[in-house]
């Protein structure tokens, strides 16, 4: 009865840790991605700029047809959660505790299946093949992982390496998964005018981030001391990464070939941090899943996990509980309080801009607004990524945004950064909302305070695009 009663309540927490999440913009882009293209093959092109495959909006997109574009990210959270906690408490095996500790885990419980993104999906395809890793259907979620994300089709590659170690290829499953991988990397190759969200920052600070990052996943409470989602576990963040490479090589240690496949696997993390761009912790959480489902594997061969692994659930159980409960108490993003502000201010009709353009999605979303992309002279309401900033430097904002009170008169800004250095003539604070638990602060100005409003007409930054809306 005790067992049940736990399973139930994890259920519960998870059902409603995703109904009570506020999504914060990624999340957001990529429902209007998946609602806002008017043909599947516009949405093909557009991920041309987005770097992740087409599965999860192909699931938004056919949920869109049926409830509220926006009401998708928490029903497909819930769709998919929901099985992969049932694989969890109902098909690993492991011992019970260390089932309800590995549901309970931050990366499980939070990351992984409340924020809704293909990363939900893919986990939930991880899980389904560690379940029937004896049966045809293990093929399926082989061949479909790729479809989610890069790192996914990294970990399709590690299952396909360990079924030829078995001698269990087989080999209409492996030529659907080089189809699907090759579709993936067609539906991700960049269109010649985009520009990467993030840069490289070199081998040093590259592998320094990196390293700094990693530590989060021996104590996976983000922030630490100072609790912020996808931040570094201060004041551990330079060292615990030694701790956490321990615990692989020693939980690996009765399987030298899974050593070999976790380690390869956190050494392409690190080549993608330098060489494409710094990967958040959210990524490099993907480590820890893969850990679990080795050991998971070796766990089914008869070798048991190490203490040191039962020890890591037990805390990373811990964190996620102290999420949870952090999640209960603050929103995740803030978003929706500052259309509130804008709204209560009467503005909501008024000419705004977005500066830097990678927040809008939220605001837009939720708002049905649209914003001035102020370099390019146009209007948005999610990111296109063609465009990289040069406004960060204080006297060419300054100048820039004179020339467009000149054209515009009178309009409003919104910005997830503080703006001290314009003068108050050209830029004034409207209200600060305070960050939710992802550290994204939104900050209202008028722009041009003293110069009268004008019609301001400008084209859609993405042009032939449907509103967002319910499909039919």
């Amino acid at each position: 009865m005790a067992w049940w009663t736990a399973c139930a309540l994890i259920l519960f927490l998870q059902t409603a840790l995703i109904l009570g999440h506020w999504p914060w913009p990624d999340e957001y882009q990529a429902v209007q991605l998946a609602v806002q293209a008017p043909k599947f093959a516009t949405l093909l092109d557009w991920l041309h700029y987005e770097g992740h495959p087409p599965l999860w909006y192909m699931l938004l997109r056919g949920l869109a047809h049926v409830v509220e574009p926006l009401d998708t990210l928490w029903l497909a959270a819930l769709l998919l959660a929901i099985p992969a906690q049932c694989l969890i408490l109902f098909a690993g095996p492991f011992t019970r505790m260390e089932r309800l500790l590995i549901a309970l885990s931050e990366f499980v419980l939070f990351d992984f299946l409340t924020i809704s993104r293909s990363t939900t999906l893919g986990t939930m395809l991880l899980l389904f093949a560690m379940a029937v890793w004896r049966k045809r259907w293990v093929w399926l979620a082989i061949a479909l992982l790729p479809l989610c994300d890069f790192l996914f089709g990294a970990i399709s590659g590690i299952f396909l390496l360990l079924k030829s170690r078995e001698k269990a290829l087989w080999w209409p499953g492996v030529a659907v998964w080089l189809v699907s991988s090759a579709l993936a990397v067609w539906s991700v190759w960049p269109a010649p005018d985009t520009v990467s969200a993030l840069v490289p920052r070199g081998i040093v600070a590259g592998s320094a981030l990196w390293l700094q990052q990693m530590s989060g996943l021996l104590i996976p409470f983000q922030g630490g001391v100072a609790p912020q989602w996808n931040s570094p576990v201060q004041p551990i963040a330079g060292v615990a990464w030694i701790g956490f490479l321990a615990l692989c090589w020693v939980d690996m240690r009765g399987e030298p070939f899974h050593r070999l496949m976790l380690f390869g696997f956190i050494g392409l993390t690190l080549a993608f941090s330098v060489a494409v761009y710094p990967l958040g912790l959210r990524h490099l959480m993907l480590i820890a899943l893969l850990l679990i489902l080795l050991t998971w594997h070796a766990r089914e061969k008869g070798l048991a996990p190490s203490a040191a692994f039962r020890l890591w659930l037990a805390v990373a159980a811990i964190s996620g509980i102290a999420t949870a409960t952090i999640a209960f108490t603050k929103p995740f993003d803030t978003a929706h309080l500052a259309i509130a502000e804008i709204r209560r201010q009467g503005l909501e009709d008024k000419h705004w801009m977005i500066f830097p353009d990678w927040r809008v999605s939220g605001l837009a979303a939720q708002s049905g607004m649209r914003f001035e992309q102020i370099e390019q002279h146009c209007m948005l309401d999610f990111v296109r990524w063609d465009h990289r900033t040069t406004l960060l430097d204080p006297e060419r904002l300054t100048d820039h945004l004179r020339n467009e009170i000149e054209r515009h008169g009178r309009s409003y800004l919104v910005s997830d950064m503080k703006i001290t250095t314009v003068p108050l003539d050209v830029l004034a604070p409207l209200a600060t909302i305070p960050a939710g638990y992802d550290g994204l602060s939104y900050y209202l100005h008028v722009v041009g305070p003293g110069a009268a409003e004008k019609t301001v007409n400008l084209s859609d930054c993405v042009p032939d695009k449907h509103p967002l809306r319910k499909l039919r």
